[in-house]
């Protein structure tokens, strides 16, 4: 595997995030054993960033680390998605019990980004390479602000680690633009109901939005011999 060469600023970070990045985007296998001298060399570091990179990413829970044996890509299974989906759906939910507090007019002028998001991304998936607008991530960056509504950094921390899976579900190659498509008309339903601020509308939005990228997930795992 060809490996990027990197510069001695921000190193130990710097290391960490290419193997995340090789990681959450399958270009080291499940339960492949990560060996921190081939990594030091590819990279061209030292052991040590290496060491602290691979601490993180089991913090991240990305990897395990299983003693005098060595260190492995975590697998994700459907018993996986289905944990990360309930996750995901619990803490948007609690999202929704915020933002019905709020007046209307605060409100509006808080999803203004989930906005902005949705109209970019309907214009990019029109002119982009698909493998182009996938690295875009606008599903993620959109989420993001949803759950920034809350103002809990807490629960935007662990959503984020839930979120690590998400390349898996992006390959160019299994994805298509009608797909894309109607997820971003998901999330401008979402919009629109939160602007409407029924809490069983919004929740109910939410729900199907979550259960169709559950399923689409699920379904790729079976077809990938239930392993991803």
């Amino acid at each position: 595997m060809e490996l990027p060469k990197i510069d001695n600023s921000n190193l130990w970070d710097k290391t960490y995030t290419i193997l995340k990045d090789k990681i959450i985007r399958r270009e080291f296998d499940p339960n492949q054993k990560l060996l921190i001298p081939e990594l030091a060399q590819h990279l061209g570091v030292s052991r040590t960033p290496i060491r602290d990179a691979l601490n993180r990413l089991e913090m991240d829970g990305l990897v395990t680390t299983v003693s005098k044996v060595g260190t492995f890509v975590n697998a994700i299974e459907i018993h996986d998605v289905l944990d990360i989906m309930d996750t995901r759906l619990m803490l948007e939910f609690w999202v929704v019990d915020k933002v019905s507090q709020l007046p209307k007019d605060s409100l509006l002028k808080e999803i203004s980004k989930m906005q902005q998001i949705t109209e970019k991304s309907l214009y990019d998936i029109e002119i982009d390479p698909l493998e182009d607008y996938l690295r875009k991530d606008y599903n993620l960056a959109f989420h993001l602000e949803f759950l920034k509504l809350g103002k809990n950094k807490k629960n935007m921390h662990i959503y984020m680690n839930l979120m690590n899976y998400r390349f898996l579900a992006v390959e160019s190659s299994l994805i298509s633009k009608e797909m894309i498509t109607s997820a971003i008309h998901q999330h401008i339903a979402i919009i629109e109901a939160l602007k409407e601020g029924n809490v069983s509308d919004i929740k109910a939005v939410i729900k199907n939005h979550l259960d169709d990228s559950k399923d689409k997930l699920v379904n790729k795992i079976q077809k990938n011999g239930g392993i991803i």
